[in-house]
């Protein structure tokens, strides 16, 4: 190859090399999303069937993975903050302010079924978010009811869901309890209890947030054996 043609191709390629980093470049924003048991914030920790139980933390300051909503969905409220709400590709909703709820409320969004709901959340407040999910992922077609709805009491009463409360002084055994489905007994606040069952002690509970899976049709009482009240609050998982 000759000296004046190698020159030709040396420049031809500083001349192009000089183009292009004249051209800004575009990065194509990948959309990532997780189901919500994917997502870091939201753990799961414990699954039976259609049945899904997660431990949802988010943390004074941090913002979530985008994460998708699809399936019936109860919310027990353990510690309430004030977070702020993001649609993929749409603005940041406010925040607040608002009420907290209190520790035990229950909130229902088995409307997730008809509307999945794509978002993430972000901390805002100065205290942990914290609830405990309940999922059931049968699908609506197999639901004698797929609205929201509560009971005479204003419990969670659907296609999915239905919501019970045991209420025991400190020191009490409550009444011997049985249900038609599966039940998830979470007890929204720290104290000492557990479940009596054929004369067996189990399912210790301490912490906040704590849990227990019964199955459909099993007898069981919950025993309080701290030193102040303690209410429960018990989801029964429908078929």
């Amino acid at each position: 190859m000759s000296t004046s043609h190698s020159q030709f191709r040396r420049n031809a390629f500083i001349l192009l090399a000089a183009s292009l980093s004249s051209v800004p470049i575009v990065w194509a924003e990948e959309a990532k999303w997780f189901e919500m048991w994917e997502e870091p914030s939201h753990q799961l920790v414990f699954v039976d069937g259609p049945a899904r139980v997660l431990d949802v933390r988010i943390v004074h300051g941090v913002t979530s993975d985008f994460h998708k909503h699809r399936f019936a969905t109860t919310y027990v409220v353990i510690q309430d903050a004030l977070v702020a709400n993001q649609f993929w590709d749409d603005e940041w909703s406010a925040s607040g302010p608002r009420d907290y709820r209190d520790p035990g409320a229950t909130v229902d969004n088995s409307g997730y079924v008809e509307k999945p709901y794509y978002h993430r959340v972000r901390n805002e407040d100065q205290r942990t978010f914290h609830v405990v999910a309940v999922i059931n992922e049968r699908s609506a077609s197999n639901m004698t009811t797929t609205t929201n709805g509560a009971g005479d009491d204003g419990a969670i009463d659907n296609g999915w869901f239905r919501e019970h409360r045991v209420q025991l002084a400190a020191g009490s055994i409550g009444d011997m309890l049985k249900f038609a489905n599966d039940v998830v007994l979470i007890q929204p606040v720290a104290g000492s209890s557990h479940v009596m069952e054929n004369g067996v002690a189990h399912s210790f509970k301490n912490t906040k947030a704590a849990f227990s899976w019964h199955r459909a049709g099993s007898k069981f009482q919950i025993a309080n054996s701290g030193e102040k009240e303690l209410e429960f609050v018990l989801i029964e998982v429908k078929e």
